[in-house]
């Protein structure tokens, strides 16, 4: 398959039940989410697809850390996706420094508050006209 990015499916619990004749689980890959609920009394399951569309993507690509956590079944398997999730939070907290520290220094030089308060509005304008734009194409 040249030119196609073969990616592993994530199955995940979706919770955990008392109920000995159910057994539910979601199978995850970029753009498609299946939602499996079966009973295993009637010998019956339904499967719920869910196309996510390109916002939908990026946001399972941002957020992904392996498996949810708070169920002792979806525990990290995968040494690559424990470094994953603390360097995303290591770049998450340093980006957050940078911003209220530039903010702090910006704000102590009187002469340049003004330019300062320009540049910000005209960032947040430009961003908002950028997610607003993306609605167009997706």
């Amino acid at each position: 398959m040249a030119g196609k990015a073969l990616v592993s499916p994530v199955i995940e619990w979706t919770m955990s039940r008392d109920d000995a004749s159910r057994f539910d689980f979601r199978v995850s890959r970029p753009g498609h989410i299946f939602e499996i609920k079966t009973e295993l009394a009637r010998n019956k399951a339904s499967i719920q697809r869910i196309d996510l569309n390109a916002w939908g993507v990026m946001r399972l690509l941002h957020t992904f850390t392996g498996v949810r956590m708070g169920d002792a079944r979806n525990k990290r398997d995968w040494v690559l996706t424990s470094v994953w999730a603390w360097a995303m939070d290591a770049v998450a907290v340093g980006l957050i420094l940078t911003v209220l520290s530039s903010f702090y220094m910006w704000y102590e030089l009187r002469q340049k508050r003004m330019l300062g308060v320009i540049v910000v509005l005209s960032g947040l304008l430009s961003c908002g006209l950028f997610c607003i734009g993306l609605r167009w194409f997706y």
